[in-house]
């Protein structure tokens, strides 16, 4: 008996040792004190050489620690504060492409700059309408597609250009890179034309997402004219049940059913360019109301790792909507549902994950006498991790990131 307990002991002590030694090397791994890489020019498949390097301090913010350039070998060197996390951002022909270090070395790509990208177009666009305090609020979404090739980036003051009513007044404006976060940006107003909203956002290859919102006085009924910066493959209208729509031109739409609780109205004509046919709203309908009737959907996790209660796996080869989640034909519409599906998934994990982060860093702190606030700040640099590591759908980053961060502000508030 003394003897079984004396290998268990040893076996125990064996395992703990090696748990340590893997704790201790994650840390290792993530605290470097020296970070390198290489940049390369993906446009000319060329080391990029001579461009200007940056190294970021992560923290509540971003914090520049040091600064270099790239040799002829297009590679660089730091010396980093070995307790902190960082991000190493490089400047190619006045772009920013941003990579965080968790491994060294890194490989940073970059791209050409050019002003113009032509034929470039969108595969997919979302126009959401809804009522608020009298007003009429509408949303507009659009992915704009760069398939360069060799692949560029496009960079200039009207990459983007929004087209407001005549008594539109602009709430909000973001921007999302693929695989990156959404950035708020101030468009430049047009002084020769009245609400011409240009935004000066990299156009880089792959996807880019552009998201605006604006109101209009609403007196019950309005006729809406959406103008479209470039040509939309999948274009479609959302709006509440309690919200009636009626296209001004016969057979220009089409109403395959519901998603999440919004009726979808989408435009025959594929692509949709200039302007999408114009459309004739009445009624009142707000978001609060829809989220209170829509049904949940049901999430199907993969079976190759495991994903947060509520994540979109749309990335993983799933999606939130099959046919049965879809009143009437589905031909079409998929890319549509998957979109606004996105977001709305996004908002629901945004809070289920804000209070299961909070109850996670209480307890971590109660047993272990560490900050919810070190806690939090080492949750959000896994989660910089596991995207770059493709573990996180882009939704799934966006609604991570969004909730630490809350819970971070929190933490500070209370002092803890």
């Amino acid at each position: 008996m003394r003897l079984r307990v004396a290998c268990m002991n040893t076996r125990l002590k064996t395992n703990l040792a090696l748990l340590l030694f893997c704790c201790f090397y994650a840390i290792s791994a993530f605290a470097m004190d020296r970070i390198t890489g290489k940049v390369r020019n993906q446009t000319t498949n060329t080391a990029a050489a001579g461009n200007e390097v940056v190294l970021l301090k992560l923290g509540l913010g971003m914090e520049e620690e040091a600064r270099t350039r790239t040799d002829a070998q297009g590679a660089f060197a730091f010396h980093a504060t070995p307790d902190a996390r960082h991000i190493v951002r490089v400047l190619h022909q006045g772009v920013n492409y941003d990579q965080v270090a968790i491994a060294s070395p890194l490989e940073i790509p970059v791209f050409d700059a050019v002003s113009k990208i032509p034929g470039l177009s969108g595969d997919m666009g979302i126009v959401r309408v809804e009522t608020e305090g009298g007003m009429l609020k509408v949303t507009e979404m659009y992915s704009i597609k760069n398939a360069s090739a060799p692949p560029v980036t496009q960079r200039g003051p009207r990459n983007f250009v929004a087209s407001l009513g005549p008594e539109a007044a602009l709430d909000s404006f973001m921007v999302k890179s693929q695989g990156a976060v959404w950035v708020k940006v101030t468009p430049t107003a047009s002084a020769e034309q009245g609400n011409l909203y240009s935004v000066d956002f990299p156009l880089r290859p792959g996807s880019t997402l552009f998201k605006f919102t604006y109101r209009l006085p609403y007196q019950g009924r309005s006729t809406l004219h959406i103008r479209l910066a470039y040509p939309i493959r999948n274009l479609a209208v959302l709006h509440p049940p309690s919200i009636s729509f009626k296209a001004a031109s016969q057979g220009s739409f089409t109403s395959p059913g519901m998603v999440q609780g919004l009726r979808l109205e989408q435009a025959v004509s594929q692509p949709v360019v200039r302007e999408l046919p114009a459309f004739e709203i009445s009624g009142a309908g707000a978001e609060a109301q829809i989220s209170a009737e829509a049904k949940p959907v049901p999430l199907p996790m993969p079976s190759s790792a495991p994903v947060p209660i509520g994540a979109n796996t749309s990335q993983a080869g799933t999606s939130p909507f099959s046919s049965s989640s879809l009143t009437g034909p589905t031909n079409g519409v998929w890319l549509v549902g998957l979109g606004i599906g996105a977001l709305l998934t996004a908002l629901i994990f945004r809070l289920l994950y804000q209070r299961k982060n909070a109850a996670r860093a209480q307890s971590v702190t109660l047993r272990r006498g560490v900050s919810v606030v070190e806690v939090l700040k080492e949750e959000l640099f896994q989660l910089e991790a596991e995207k770059l590591k493709g573990s996180l759908s882009a939704e799934q980053y966006d609604a991570n990131k969004e909730a630490l961060k809350v819970n971070i502000q929190r933490a500070l508030a209370k002092g803890k």
